[in-house]
């Protein structure tokens, strides 16, 4: 994409926020809080970064019916043994419905009614058998593909959480079959490629998670101009050089964290927190300082609605 055609009239560069694996996990109840303690949870470290900076935006990817325990194989044994692995979960998994978001109204109406968000798609389980726990989407073809998706659909209906046509897809990992999928259930955007260590620059492709050889900068539209897709290429972990770098030549500051910090044993780098919300408003206040109202301040689904006025 033309690196000047897609940012909003009188913005000079974009900045999105992106928050994966939210699902209705309570800390109490379930060991952690994934979202599911509203305001009383991880969410208060949130809304003191929309205290701060009303302008933000953020975009939650949200699972369908979220059964993942652990990231990781505990059946060590099992894991051991070629083939045998991948016919198996090498982890226990929540039973089927125990995270369904058509059971958790609370929840729905906390997410509806908040201003400052919106919730893209993020799976139906966040599970697969054999060594790679998180990503559920592998070898399948588009026909299985299309039966998970939509039975994905279905539960966000029955829940009535609004949601846009975005998909991130859970560790990244996103095949053409589940692009086709994705593009024949109505999708808009993807969100895969996250690049948090090549050098900034126009021509910077991703070369480490998710989709290879797209722009870790800009927005792309991809698989016949059908599907627009959105990298990530900063985190908790990221100097702050390099997000003035993406500023400095037009592109998309596109943050990421995870609303979990502990699974079970499993902890998470860029969970948001006091720490991570701490950092980005330090990061945000400097941006803020030197571009001002050039900086615009928005959602994935709002550069997609934006960029099919004029596509």
């Amino acid at each position: 994409m033309n690196p000047n055609n897609w940012l909003k009239e009188g913005k000079k560069a974009a900045i999105c926020f992106t928050i994966d694996d939210l699902h209705p996990a309570q800390k109490i109840i379930h060991g952690y809080d994934a979202g599911g303690d509203l305001d009383t949870g991880v969410f208060r470290y949130l809304n003191w970064l929309f205290d701060r900076h009303p302008q933000l935006k953020v975009t939650f990817f949200t699972t369908a019916d979220w059964r993942e325990k652990s990231p990781i194989p505990t059946r060590k044994l099992l894991s051991k043994i070629p083939w045998l692995r991948d016919q198996f979960y090498l982890a226990s998994i929540q039973k089927k419905g125990t995270f369904r978001l058509d059971k958790f109204p609370e929840f729905v109406k906390f997410y509806n009614q908040h201003p400052n968000i919106e919730i893209g798609l993020h799976g139906l389980h966040h599970i697969h058998k054999g060594l790679n726990i998180p990503v559920e989407f592998q070898d399948e073809s588009v026909v299985k593909i299309d039966l998970i998706l939509k039975e994905m659909i279905s539960i966000f209906e029955n829940s009535n959480l609004k949601y846009v046509k975005g998909f991130t897809p859970p560790a990244w990992n996103a095949s053409d079959n589940l692009q086709n999928a994705l593009i024949n259930n109505g999708i808009e955007f993807l969100a895969s490629a996250r690049d948090l260590n090549t050098p900034i620059s126009i021509d910077a492709k991703n070369s480490m998670s998710g989709l290879r050889n797209v722009s870790i900068v800009y927005p792309e539209w991809i698989q016949n101009n059908k599907l627009l897709h959105f990298p990530t290429n900063f985190q908790v972990t990221s100097k702050y050089e390099r997000a003035k770098e993406i500023v400095e030549i037009g592109g998309l500051l596109s943050i990421k964290g995870h609303i979990i910090e502990e699974l079970h044993g499993f902890k998470t780098i860029d969970a948001i927190n006091k720490s991570y919300m701490e950092k980005l408003d330090k990061v945000f206040c400097q941006l803020e300082d030197i571009y001002g109202d050039d900086l615009w301040f928005t959602s994935m689904n709002e550069i997609t609605q934006n960029l099919k006025t004029t596509k």
